[in-house]
């Protein structure tokens, strides 16, 4: 009977050992496919990010396109706004000139 007890004892020690280098290697299984997907997941999470970073310059790039296209056409106007306000005076400019040259020299 002693022996039976200690046979079981012997045998439940074993088995509890089984299961302990079962749950180990288990363990270490778990451990590596966890860090395998959170390699997976920080690459692409970089990806993810390099490619948003790209994204935002384009946009950025081409809302600046779109913004200075905006200030040349409005400087454009506006230089010939002034051309056709020079010109309309123009001919008035050369007349006071006239007035005023042959006004101080004419009278001599």
């Amino acid at each position: 009977m002693a022996y039976e007890i200690l046979k079981t004892i012997v045998e439940a020690e074993a088995k509890a050992l089984e299961h302990k280098k079962n749950a180990a290697q288990e363990l270490e299984q778990r451990k590596q496919q966890a860090q395998a997907e959170l390699n997976t997941l920080w690459e692409q999470t970089q990806k993810d990010g390099l490619r948003l970073a790209q994204e935002t310059a384009q946009r950025a790039v081409e809302d600046s396109v779109a913004t200075i296209q905006g200030i040349r056409r409005e400087a454009e106007e506006a230089c010939l706004a002034i051309r056709k306000q020079a010109e309309d005076k123009k001919e008035a400019a050369i007349q006071a000139v006239m007035r005023k040259v042959v006004g101080t020299y004419g009278s001599n």
